[in-house]
């Protein structure tokens, strides 16, 4: 009887490791855009915007062709002697990463992790 009961543990335990471990989803991966359009950049625009609580914001034809991060900077208000106006907030860049997971595109807003889904985007994973 202990014989059996040792391999009856043994086989629940094997079996919850198992379950455990194919149930966590698979890992953010960087990507790159595999067949950018005027669509897919005006898509990705408005997601930027979403994720930086803004206006769309205006992107680079070849956005995410290269690289699987892009940085934003904020222009600067300005008076007619190109001169910052004051008490104006002078801001950080951001950056937002291109990311897949399962056949699927998000943006990641770097700074604050938040993550977006991305649809009728097509994207492929890239190695560092």
């Amino acid at each position: 009887m202990k014989k059996y009961s040792a391999i009856g543990v043994a086989l629940g335990t094997l079996f919850t490791l198992s379950s455990c471990s194919a149930t966590q989803p698979l890992p953010l991966v960087k990507a790159l855009l595999e067949q950018p359009s005027v669509e897919s950049r005006l898509i990705l625009e408005s997601a930027i915007g979403d994720l930086l609580n803004s206006q769309p914001i205006k992107l680079a034809d070849n956005v995410f062709l290269e690289k699987s991060t892009v940085i934003i900077g904020y222009q600067q208000l300005r008076n007619s002697r190109n001169n910052l106006l004051d008490g104006r907030e002078i801001r950080q860049a951001d950056s937002v990463s291109l990311l897949t997971r399962n056949g699927k595109c998000y943006l990641q807003h770097n700074r604050s992790k938040n993550i977006k889904l991305v649809g009728n985007v097509s994207c492929r994973s890239v190695q560092n």
